[in-house]
């Protein structure tokens, strides 16, 4: 029987290839002043004279990009080397960002702001199928879960650590200073990112079409594993961790401390680098399904310790095993994608993924946040524990039909 110190192997095996260190340097050196920037960018809008609606469009804006940018994002990484997309797209990205601190500095009008993002998003979305095509190029298919585990972990490990650290310093001196850091560190990933080995072309290249954006449909329609896990992320990742995000602060504060809701936040952030080593360890992607059933029962349970617990141990119980199954899903259906796509279709099924989430998430967003408000928080947790309920039957009947 295979030792967990053994299995844990695999994170030091995926690091002796420099051209992933590379790229988990520079793609941590960005989640963490993406980790800033979120901390840092409500306070620094508020200090430049900006409302929060201001901030709620520019949010908006963000995801409108993400929804633009992967449609074109799927098609560029198949059609040749994803390096120079991912290299452009985060110069793009620092520079949006240096440009809204800019703006905020010097009192510019609010539509300059949300133009910014709205660039910002594109480059999110075209980075996305981008990131995923250079990373299953840089490493053999058995090192991916490792990869993709190592890229989860960091990304949640600094989402933790630097808003309670150097965020708080920045926060308390100035916080536009977070979203220039961000600026600053997407540069970093960027110089990084050119310092890679050429993948090479997957296929001819050629204009972008709206056809062939959407050509992954078929590719998902074709494989029932794939198809399985787009019916799990519509449950899991569409419909109920942005109700989390949303309806849990409100929830979690009413029947304790707003202090409460922070804990519950970390204690999510550490479920979530716990999940991301499970699913390495566990082989995720391999047992797809088993998965998928195991991730749905949980949220199940963690919507049902946040609704209804009246024990603060319970709240922060319940948002821990919502991180845990966030990263475990995120971490397994990343390396399903990359080992089940067929190489020269694997971009524009994961913008796919991109378009169904990002196009999502806003409606989940305002939608859970309207329904909370008219029937109570821990009322709309309810009914998203039984909707995952739902789910999780549509999973094990999509389950038994393969």
């Amino acid at each position: 029987m295979t030792s967990v110190v053994e299995q844990l192997s695999s994170y030091r095996d995926v690091l002796h290839f420099s051209s992933f260190r590379k790229l988990l340097i520079g793609q941590g050196l960005s989640m963490a002043g993406d980790a800033l920037c979120l901390a840092a960018l409500p306070l620094a809008m508020l200090h430049s004279g900006f409302s929060g609606e201001t901030f709620g469009f520019a949010m908006a804006a963000v995801g409108i990009g993400t929804v633009v940018g992967a449609i074109a994002g799927g098609v560029l990484a198949d059609s040749g080397s994803p390096k120079p997309v991912l290299v452009a797209t985060d110069i793009a990205r620092g520079q949006a960002q240096v440009l809204v601190a800019t703006l905020m500095i010097a009192g510019a009008p609010s539509w300059t702001l949300i133009l910014a993002y709205l660039v910002f998003g594109v480059g999110i979305g075209v980075s996305r199928p981008c990131m995923q095509v250079l990373l299953a190029s840089l490493l053999p298919r058995h090192a991916m879960a490792a990869g993709n585990g190592a890229m989860n972990f960091a990304d949640n490990f600094v989402a933790v650590v630097f808003p309670a650290t150097l965020g708080v310093l920045i926060i308390i001196w100035e916080p536009v200073w977070g979203v220039l850091i961000d600026g600053i560190t997407f540069a970093c990933a960027a110089l990084l990112t050119a310092l890679l080995p050429d993948s090479g072309k997957l296929q001819a290249g050629g204009g972008v079409t709206i056809r062939d954006a959407l050509s992954g449909v078929s590719v998902i329609a074709r494989d029932r594993e794939l198809s399985l896990g787009f019916v799990s992320t519509l449950i899991l990742n569409v419909l109920c961790f942005p109700v989390f995000l949303v309806v849990s602060p409100y929830a979690v504060s009413d029947r304790f401390t707003e202090s409460m809701w922070g804990i519950c936040l970390a204690a999510s952030g550490v479920g979530a680098c716990v999940g991301s080593v499970v699913a390495v360890l566990a082989a995720a992607h391999r047992h797809l399904k088993a998965l998928a059933l195991t991730c749905s029962l949980l949220l199940c349970g963690a919507m049902a310790l946040l609704s209804a617990g009246e024990f603060a141990w319970v709240a922060v119980l319940g948002a821990a095993l919502v991180g845990v199954v966030e990263a475990s899903w995120l971490t397994g259906w990343a390396t399903a994608m990359q080992t089940l796509s067929p190489e020269k279709d694997l971009g524009k099924v994961v913008a796919m993924d991109t378009l169904l989430t990002s196009g999502a998430h806003p409606f989940i967003y305002l939608g859970s946040g309207l329904v909370g408000e008219i029937i109570g928080y821990s009322h709309a947790l309810a009914i998203t524990a039984a909707i995952c309920a739902m789910g999780t039957l549509a999973v094990a009947l999509c389950a038994v039909k393969r």
